[in-house]
């Protein structure tokens, strides 16, 4: 009788884990579809605000070697901005070459050789992200 009394609480055991894992499973994919939509909300919300100011930029390409990394914007809306800040991975840095975004143009902003991670340049009223 010992073991069949020790095979019902393996069993027992093995299901009560199986029900935890499919519920953490559950919760871990509720929490991930949240987190995309916060973020597509955001991203929505930014895309609002870029045509609400007039100012629609596109990151058109990057680049990086030994004298920088370089960030090229194409403003196709009906005004320009000025760049207010440029951070990567959230720290304020320093950057050169572009100041303005204007209507029609292309803007190229050149920040310190290395630069590498998350990329966002502040424009007037909007943000601008790339990876770099």
């Amino acid at each position: 009788m010992a073991s069949r009394k020790g095979i019902g609480e393996v069993v027992g055991s093995v299901s009560m884990l199986a029900v935890t894992v499919a519920l953490l499973s559950g919760a871990a994919l509720v929490g991930a579809y949240s987190v995309r939509d916060a973020a597509s909300m955001i991203t929505a919300s930014n895309l609002q605000k870029q045509r609400d100011s007039g100012v629609l930029v596109s990151v058109i390409a990057t680049s990086s070697n030994s004298t920088g990394t370089f960030v090229w914007l194409y403003d196709f809306g009906w005004e320009g901005a000025p760049l207010e800040s440029v951070f990567v991975n959230g720290n304020a840095i320093s950057w050169s070459l572009c100041r303005e975004l204007t209507v029609g143009g292309v803007c190229v902003v050149e920040v310190a050789p290395g630069s590498h991670g998350q990329l966002t340049i502040v424009a007037g009223d909007i943000s601008i992200a790339a990876s770099v």
